[in-house]
């Protein structure tokens, strides 16, 4: 049984929300399932993430999460790459941040051209997971840890950002809403 809900016929991407899956899950809902068996390039593209994620998580010292979205989360039997947030947990990303060099390699594991001379089809994203973790202490002044403001903040646009579809496209109507997938790690 797969692990995605069916995708919407309209969009030809998942409903609307965040559906987590296994790396496993991943390779079967994506690449192995009955209708995507023909591809061309959805195999490539989950190995050249996987290697992808491995320089991320090299260079960062630890992966929290990662979000998927983009055509390789859809009805498209060969999309062309792979869009991924990287949720990176709060001391790793701080450290990672310290360090002109890590900086250096994350700014270029971040642009598509370099991922692709690189033969990574990923266009890729880094964000910092927010310190707050006790999350009914949020609505209480000064129990959120300094900064996570702005890491919640640019959580909510990624998140936004994933669930919007591109309308006028395929016929998708204007403010069609679709799903993404979180790699748990």
């Amino acid at each position: 049984m797969p692990s995605l809900p069916a995708f919407d016929p309209v969009t030809e991407c998942p409903p609307p929300g965040r559906f987590p899956l296994t790396w496993d899950e991943v390779e079967s809902d994506l690449v192995k399932t009955e209708c995507f068996t023909h591809s061309s390039t959805r195999g490539q593209l989950l190995g050249e993430l996987r290697t992808h994620h491995a320089l991320v998580e090299l260079a960062t010292g630890a992966v929290g999460r990662l979000w998927l979205a983009g055509s390789f989360v859809s009805g498209k039997v060969d999309p062309q790459d792979i869009d991924v947030t990287y949720l990176i947990p709060p001391g790793a990303y701080a450290r990672a941040m310290a360090d002109a060099d890590v900086v250096d390699d994350l700014d270029n594991l971040g642009t598509k051209d370099w991922c692709t001379r690189h033969n990574m089809r990923v266009d890729a994203y880094v964000l910092c997971l927010p310190e707050t973790e006790d999350f009914r202490s949020l609505g209480v002044a000064g129990a959120m840890a300094s900064g996570d403001h702005k890491v919640f903040e640019n959580l909510g646009v990624y998140d936004e950002v994933w669930q919007r579809c591109r309308s006028g496209q395929n016929g998708i109507p204007e403010g069609a809403r679709r799903g993404y997938v979180e790699v748990l790690l």
